[in-house]
């Protein structure tokens, strides 16, 4: 399961290649709708491009073979912090939207987008990554959110892993050769194109 805050800010190339190569049952969770996003073809705005970009993105996913999941935030557009961001959202609701998530797609890794320090820039974000660290210990637990227990049981993934990008690693000092690495680049025979191919006609939907 990985998650994010907006449309277009997941990362395809990991989707195609957990769903084609790894045959792994992925998905995608947008906290939003990306109804707080911009529009230069058209005069949507507001909820109405929330509707078209939902569209986008379920388009893509029937490209990159991972299924797709929301929660009840609003983008309401750019936002300095997550704790901005907070007074915004009702954590506890979104928190709960994604816990279920985790308990209704029972997945074994959660990865985020963006890490929980703050250099997504972006206080959506900052924020995607809090619920996703809060909603991994969450999920298992059963004195929590304990009225979706109607429809999901508890379910406590393995493992919880940020989507790094070199900038920040150099930042951190982090050497990459020394943290755990996929291959996304692999060519697929069977479709005749490199997994990024499919992840670019995917990310072209939006």
């Amino acid at each position: 399961l990985y998650i994010a805050a907006h449309p277009d800010d997941e990362n395809t190339a990991v989707l195609a290649y957990c769903a084609n190569k790894l045959h792994f049952a992925t998905a995608y969770l947008s906290l939003t709708r990306g109804d707080g996003g911009q529009n230069i073809i058209g005069n949507e705005q507001s909820t109405d491009l929330g509707i078209i970009r939902t569209q986008e993105l379920l388009a893509a996913r029937k490209i990159d073979g991972a299924r797709q999941f929301f929660t009840r935030a609003y983008d309401f557009g750019y936002s300095k912090s997550p704790d901005e961001t907070f007074t915004k959202w009702n954590k506890q609701e979104i928190l709960a939207d994604v816990v279920y998530a985790i308990r209704k797609f029972q997945p074994d890794v959660v990865i985020t987008r963006f890490p929980a320090t703050g250099e997504g820039g972006h206080g959506h974000h900052t924020a995607s990554a809090i619920l996703a660290e809060e909603a991994f210990d969450l999920a298992g637990r059963r004195d929590v959110f304990t009225e979706q227990f109607n429809e999901v049981g508890v379910w406590s993934p393995q493992r919880l892993v940020w989507n790094a990008w070199a900038p920040v690693l150099k930042n951190r000092g982090i050497n990459p050769d020394t943290l755990l690495t996929l291959d996304i680049g692999e060519y697929n025979f069977t479709y005749g194109m490199s997994y990024n191919e499919i992840s670019a006609l995917s990310r072209s939907m939006h």
